[in-house]
């Protein structure tokens, strides 16, 4: 299993599939390792977007599947990612 550590990459795959785990240092410095999405078909329908807004250019949002909300990381605090075999 190869690790990437490319964030535009992450963001990529992201938006592909429904299943990136990736591994990133929270603003507490600690480590925590998540399992995300941003494709709408894996996403429970009353939790998708109600609208559109301006994202910011240092964060990454995605869909935690594990914790079922929405949440987001610091793009310079990823450590590392990969797509989880469906």
């Amino acid at each position: 299993m190869e690790i990437n550590r490319d964030i535009d990459a992450l963001e990529t795959r992201l938006n592909e599939c429904d299943n990136v785990r990736f591994v990133f240092v929270k603003r507490d410095n600690s480590i925590r390792e998540a399992h995300g999405t941003r494709r709408l078909l894996a996403i429970p329908h009353d939790s998708w977007p109600k609208g559109m807004r301006k994202a910011s250019p240092s964060v990454v949002t995605f869909y935690d599947l594990d914790k079922g909300a929405w949440r987001c990381l610091r793009r310079s605090s990823l450590l590392g990612w990969f797509e989880v075999d469906e």
